[in-house]
């Protein structure tokens, strides 16, 4: 038979996705004041284009990187980009994070370090 392609997965779950937020947002009253403020507030439109854009261009970062590596490295890859916007928002943007957010962000690192350096050996 034909095996789908990785790209085929990602259509059909944002097409699940797409059929299940309606659903939802009908069924809790939501879909029509959604639609309802969008249309009264026009300009965020773009910003919500903008925000679908950046989100279908990441997905398919994470779809390549699972079709051409595997799960694992696309985990490792995904915890290092957060652990970075992390360190960034707090250099940057001087953002702060509690004894327990610097916790976290250690046990990531070394957790993704040991990995690479027993992937070496």
């Amino acid at each position: 038979g034909i095996k789908p392609k990785p790209y085929d997965y990602m259509f059909y779950t944002n097409i699940y996705m797409l059929a299940t937020a309606l659903l939802f947002a009908t069924i809790r009253g939501e879909l029509f004041r959604g639609v309802s403020f969008c249309l009264a507030h026009p300009a965020i439109l773009s910003k919500i284009t903008n925000f679908a854009a950046c989100s279908a261009c990441g997905q398919s970062f994470i779809f390549y990187t699972i079709a051409q590596f595997d799960p694992l490295v696309t985990t490792t890859v995904t915890t290092t980009r957060k652990i970075f916007s992390v360190l960034l928002s707090i250099m940057i943007k001087g953002h702060h994070i509690s004894t327990t957010g610097w916790l976290g962000v250690s046990l990531a690192s070394a957790g993704i370090l040991t990995d690479a350096v027993f992937k070496k050996h």
